[in-house]
């Protein structure tokens, strides 16, 4: 039947056309302390059809997968390119890439589809437990997703691409109180598989609620932050941060090519410094944003995007690799079948390096250490950031003393990224999350500990 659609597709003049058939299938469930807010076990399913022609997009959705309703909307998203490559010159295209057939299912070795919804909730309610158990913690939420996705990408070049992925994965927010005093910290854990990815160092939801506990409780009674320019060491979560949303989203190229990036023309340029390697990675075991095939039917691979400092390559999906004149890298990915592809990074981090944590820190006379992120703000096409740290401690003659609370660090994103001066050897990924662009995405980020020589950073 899929078939059928493609060939279609052909006879009504498409230039190119390409199908998705998903199912899906998932547990959500979320508890604030012992009160359960959310039990829910869903199914879907559905097809995405996009056709090209006359160097414009077509794209209808459809969750029937019955024949009728595949070929209804087949007929509608070529009436939609047709009738946009007739408003003005198009320039739309398809950069070549190897036919493939090939399944690839990535099976979980702890499979969350066949561990009862009791033990999902006992394990929230252990991870809701470990939390309370530091005295002053006032309200703690948690919350469990699984979701497996298999899907089948034909197009008319002739691939045709299976894959299965299950993800699994853990939030928790704590509320610390102490009289007038409050503050709140957020920690996840979760990857791609089953509940074997809790197994992994750093993943397990249970101590990562208890340390975000005692992280709160310190944060009650935090300091305020110096204010000016000085040098900042950014633990791996926070480095991740920055590799992600300072550096990586100025890589993808449909920013590129709408002029909304500080990295424009910038191939072979340095914008680093010689000690920043920065990559982007689908292909890791088990981690949150990886995937075996994006969703133009591209094999995943790793992206070194900057080697040491010098910047080696953009993320690429099919059509901006054509408007670039550059290699597809399997960088299009779509929220579910009901989005098109856009250009989305994976598991974006700074590489390793070779300095010690102490090594790091016992030349600075005066500056910050910042972990965490409470998000903040950036500007892909100025090349300016901003981020708030979830904790900070203030560094003071080559030692950490006391804890700080409302730090923000920024600065221009390639002074920044000349700027660092050591990485550290500790590399690990943070903690995994969405990443929105208009649609959600699952992504990981991360790096080791990272010295920035001097940094603005701003306090309450």
């Amino acid at each position: 039947m899929e078939e059928e659609i493609i060939r279609k597709a052909l006879q009504m003049g498409a230039d190119y056309c390409d199908i998705r058939i998903s199912r899906a299938s998932g547990t959500s469930l979320e508890l604030k302390d012992e009160q359960v807010q959310k039990a829910i076990f869903g199914e879907s399913e559905g097809a995405g059809i996009r056709v090209l022609y006359g160097g414009a997009w077509g794209f209808y959705s459809t969750h029937e997968l019955e024949e009728v309703s595949l070929m209804k909307a087949l007929e509608t998203a070529f009436k939609l390119a047709k009738s946009i490559s007739s408003i003005g010159e198009r320039k739309a295209g398809m950069a070549d890439v190897p036919t493939v057939s090939d399944t690839a299912i990535w099976a979980p070795k702890k499979d969350p589809r066949n561990i009862d919804m009791g033990d999902k909730h006992e394990l929230l309610r252990d991870v809701v437990s470990a939390a309370r158990e530091k005295e002053g913690i006032k309200t703690v939420s948690a919350g469990y997703a699984d979701k497996t996705v298999y899907q089948r990408f034909l197009n008319s070049d002739g691939s045709d691409v299976r894959t299965e992925v299950t993800r699994t994965y853990i939030r928790s927010s704590v509320v610390a109180k102490d009289g007038d005093r409050i503050s709140s910290l957020v920690v996840s854990a979760g990857g791609t598989g089953g509940f074997e990815v809790f197994d992994q160092t750093g993943q397990n939801p249970i101590e990562n609620a208890r340390e975000g506990a005692e992280s709160a409780i310190r944060l009650l009674h935090a300091g305020k932050s110096p204010s000016g320019k000085m040098p900042v060491i950014s633990d791996p979560d926070l480095t991740g941060v920055f590799a992600h949303e300072a550096l990586g989203h100025a890589t993808e190229a449909d920013l590129v090519l709408a002029g909304d990036s500080c990295l424009e023309g910038k191939i072979g340029e340095y914008v680093g410094s010689e000690v920043v390697t920065i990559i982007d990675d689908p292909t890791r075991a088990n981690v949150y944003g990886s995937f075996p095939y994006d969703d133009e039917g591209v094999k995943a691979r790793k992206k070194v995007l900057v080697e040491k400092g010098v910047l080696k390559t953009y993320l690429l999906s099919r059509e901006t690799a054509y408007k670039l004149g550059m290699e597809p890298n399997g960088s299009a990915r779509a929220e579910s079948i009901a989005y098109r592809p856009l250009v989305r990074m994976s598991n974006t981090f700074i590489d390793n390096g070779d300095h010690s944590f102490e090594e790091l820190v016992e030349d600075i006379k005066l500056g910050i250490y910042a972990k965490g992120s409470r998000g903040g703000q950036v500007d892909t096409g100025k090349g300016t950031f901003q981020f708030s740290a979830q904790e900070a401690f203030l560094i003071e003659n080559g030692e950490i003393t006391k804890p700080l609370k409302d730090v923000s660090f920024g600065g221009r994103t390639l002074e920044i990224l000349k700027s660092i001066d050591a990485v550290g050897n500790d590399f690990r990924f943070g903690h995994p999350g969405s990443c929105g662009k208009g649609q959600w995405v699952p992504v990981s980020d991360g790096g080791p500990h990272i010295r920035i020589k001097e940094a603005n950073v701003g306090g309450a």
